[in-house]
């Protein structure tokens, strides 16, 4: 597991999360989420695709970019200081429909607290410490992360037949390597 820096600026951002998607089986992201989308420098596309499971942990102002993140995230915790303070929600229309579906991504872009939302939606969990928990989180998933990340993008992007040969022929060959 890696923990990256949230307030990064996006070029850092962008070259930690390379880093980490080749070395961890997890990525963990908090810190300051409070700033604005601005020019992602492809950060999102490479979260989205990335091998590594990501974690991200929110205290404290969450903004438009923090909001991303948390989209991004296969697993989200937010802390019960969390507070929204972005507000071009516009700007994350596609990727929160990409990640959450239609419905999901009307409730939690439409609602004055999308932070909420998403803990109510199922997308992300509250936790009086979010970064004590997406740690321990991400050390219980670390060994199985990249397996689940590559299974859930099978799943998204092949036939469904084709997904469950993968999913069969992947886990063959690691059940073989733990042996």
């Amino acid at each position: 597991m890696i923990e990256i820096d949230g307030a990064a600026e996006d070029a850092a951002l962008t070259a930690a999360l390379r880093k980490g998607a080749r070395a961890a089986g997890c990525v963990l992201i908090a810190g300051d989420l409070s700033a604005g989308l601005g020019a992602p420098d492809g950060w999102i596309a490479l979260l989205s695709d990335m091998s590594a499971l990501p974690i991200v942990a929110a205290a404290g102002s969450v903004g438009t970019r923090g909001l991303a993140l948390i989209l991004l995230a296969d697993v989200a915790v937010i802390g019960a200081d969390a507070a929204w303070v972005g507000a071009d929600v516009a700007a994350l229309a596609e990727l929160a429909v990409l990640r959450l579906g239609a419905l999901n991504a009307r409730r939690v872009l439409l609602a004055a607290d999308p932070l909420s939302e998403l803990c109510a939606i199922g997308h992300a969990t509250r936790a009086d410490a979010p970064l004590d928990t997406a740690r321990s989180r991400a050390a219980a998933l670390a060994p199985t992360g990249q397996r689940l990340r590559q299974g859930w993008r099978a799943a998204r992007d092949l036939p469904a037949g084709e997904a469950l040969t993968y999913a069969g022929w992947f886990n063959s060959i690691s059940t073989k390597e733990a042996s």
